[in-house]
């Protein structure tokens, strides 16, 4: 049985331990973050942001999760 795949932005939600903590460590308002759950991507301009902010707290987001996604 093959593992889902999660889109970028689930992804980085698990990580962050859920929408609103990702909003908050981010400085983005919740509905932003719902929004992108639609597409599945986070967009360009943020995604240095996430990226940063999860390797400060030493989470397991890659450059290559925050745009293709983790398995």
């Amino acid at each position: 049985m093959e593992k889902a795949k999660l889109t970028p932005v689930e992804h980085c939600i698990k990580e962050f331990g859920g929408v609103r903590p990702m909003a908050r460590i981010i400085h983005r308002h919740c509905g932003s973050i719902s929004k992108w759950k639609k597409s599945g991507l986070i967009p360009t301009s943020v995604q240095r942001t996430v990226l940063e902010k999860a390797w400060e707290l030493n989470l397991n987001i890659t450059p290559y999760s925050i745009i293709f996604g983790e398995e």
